[in-house]
């Protein structure tokens, strides 16, 4: 892979370097890097002194949004040319050290879209498959979390191969019709928690070789970068902040970022694990997410965002270590079903999920006027609510599925009364319907297509951005196969994004190193604790410390 394997540009993995021994100089210095990961800033030492001659006073270059948040295909299709599915699956492969090819990985992914009965010949009766009917719903379908789920899904084709032309339906060839295509990386330090858990995600976004509308499919690697120093708390990221933000610089060729790039995400840099390894993808850290529109013979079926976590095990037939794609709740998206008066009152997750709602409404109801603030997170016990699906249609509208329950809107409107009142509003300026509304602008169903059909009013001082359906890309994404972005992103999401890198970038690129791990544990602690306070948000568990910017969902 070229000059993967080197330290690419001197000047540049320096200031990285340097911006690393400043931050992190105390909290155990830089660990090694084993195997082929190459730490940056190699061919130049700097000592602390001369570092803080290069980084201080902090100095953000100004941002190009579409170099340091987000590099898609129509922008820059230079730099993606090294971040091939294959090449990505076989990384993730490796990490957990297993035999397996990424062609099959890839095939008992989307096996899991088919129904036992009607799956590829080698997966019907493999104990190791995974189907969509393995929990049956009693009615032919199949049940995720204990809500519906269906099955199957026309994306199941993409488990099977062709044997007239197995070129045609292999993912990883450039003629072929199910070829994935990566269309964009995406940078999400935003999603950085406060307390510096972890450093925020780094995406990969791809997009299937489309022949009309109604054949699309995206595929989102959304990688959680673990913090090699979390006793320093989120300050120890800045190195992965200042990376991104250096992307900006015009003097930086386009090989130099692609170098930089493909070394984050591939080998590693800075102190810093590999983006692309399987445990960045498994429970308790990132994920992978789905964007399914494929129609197969007149089979319609609405778009459907879908929710995989990567997991291990055993192969049944030799023992050997066995890495799989899993399906799992999608994230801030309870069941369309809750908000419904005939909901089953024998759940008893029905209740628990009315009486959780309106402890979130404090998040959903933030101060100000600024829309990436409004937040589900704080719904107490929300994987026991979300669905296995968010689909693109009126079951999935919350504000529709509550009409009717007359006694859960009037406790919504009550529980209301004093957070409009903390928020400045007048009374009424948010009511139930608005309620359900911002929940689903959190929902993927909603922050794809329903909740951006016109600039939605939310109530309050809130309106959500509205797509552009005339104009690229369209509806239902926010990217699209040519590496276009929509006009949420592009005027509301990206440039929040920006701000929050730069603001951390100025606050702490100056700040001294942690004294020890013990000093720099309480300037952790601290930090959380005065973000805490200004969120204005009780939090009951880890799940819910916020992050630098705000909402999860964009």
């Amino acid at each position: 892979m070229h000059l993967r394997y080197v330290s690419k540009f001197p000047l540049i993995a320096a200031v990285m370097c340097a911006a690393a021994s400043v931050s992190l100089g105390a909290c155990g210095g830089a660990d090694p890097v084993e195997g082929d990961v190459v730490a940056a800033g190699e061919a130049q030492e700097l000592t602390a002194e001369s570092a803080e001659a290069l980084t201080c006073p902090a100095s953000v270059p100004t941002l190009d949004m579409r170099k340091s948040l987000i590099i898609t295909k129509e922008t820059d299709p230079g730099v993606l040319t090294e971040f091939t599915l294959s090449f990505v699956l076989q990384r993730l492969i490796d990490s957990v050290g297993s035999d397996q090819q990424p062609l099959d990985v890839y095939r008992r992914w989307w096996n899991t879209q088919n129904k036992r009965a009607d799956a590829p010949v080698e997966f019907k009766n493999d104990p190791d498959a995974i189907h969509c009917d393995d929990v049956p719903d009693g009615n032919g379908g199949g049940l995720l979390n204990g809500f519906p789920y269906t099955c199957p899904r026309n994306e199941g084709v993409l488990a099977r191969i062709d044997p007239s032309d197995p070129a045609k339906s292999n993912p990883f060839n450039p003629a072929g019709d199910h070829f994935m295509e990566p269309v964009a990386l995406v940078n999400r330090f935003d999603l950085a928690p406060v307390d510096g858990s972890h450093c925020g995600e780094y995406r990969i976004i791809y997009a299937k070789n489309s022949s009309g509308p109604t054949d699309r499919n995206f595929i989102i690697f959304e990688a959680q970068l673990p913090n090699p120093h979390p006793e320093c708390g989120v300050a120890a990221c800045l190195p992965v902040a200042e990376l991104w933000a250096s992307l900006s610089d015009p003097n930086m060729t386009l090989t130099q970022r692609r170098n930089a790039l493909e070394e984050f995400y591939f080998f590693g840099r800075d102190g810093f694990a590999p983006v692309i390894q399987a445990s960045n993808f498994m429970d308790g850290t990132g994920q992978i997410r789905t964007n399914q529109f494929m129609a197969s013979s007149g089979d319609f079926q609405p778009w459907n965002l879908r929710e995989f976590k990567l997991d291990l095990g055993t192969d049944s037939q030799d023992n050997s270590v066995r890495l799989f794609f899993k399906p799992v709740t999608v994230k801030e998206n309870p069941f369309g079903g809750l908000f419904n008066a005939s909901f089953d009152p024998s759940d008893p997750r029905g209740a628990a999920f009315r009486s959780g709602f309106l402890d979130a409404l404090d998040g959903l109801v933030p101060l100000g006027d600024e829309e990436n603030d409004i937040s589900l997170r704080t719904l107490p016990d929300q994987e026991l609510f979300n669905s296995g699906e968010s689909i693109v249609d009126t079951d999935n509208n919350y504000r529709d599925r509550l009409q009717g329950n007359t006694a859960f809107i009037a406790d919504i409107d009550a529980a209301l009364v004093p957070i409009i009142q903390s928020r400045g509003l007048l009374p009424g300026m948010v009511t139930a319907d608005n309620a359900a509304d911002r929940a689903t602008t959190q929902s993927c169903a909603g922050c794809h297509e329903l909740s951006s059909v016109g600039n939605e009013d939310l109530g309050g001082l809130h309106v959500w951005p509205e797509h552009f359906p005339t104009t690229a890309p369209g509806t239902f994404v926010h990217v699209n196969e040519q590496g276009q972005i929509s006009a949420p992103l592009q005027w509301k999401f990206l440039p929040h994004r920006a701000q929050i890198l730069e603001n951390f970038i100025e606050d702490n690129a100056c700040n001294a190193a942690c004294p020890s791990t013990a000093a720099s544990a309480d300037v952790a602690a601290s930090s959380a604790d005065a973000a805490l306070d200004s969120a204005e948000a009780p939090l009951d568990s880890a799940e819910h410390v916020p992050t630098l910017g705000g909402s999860v969902t964009h």
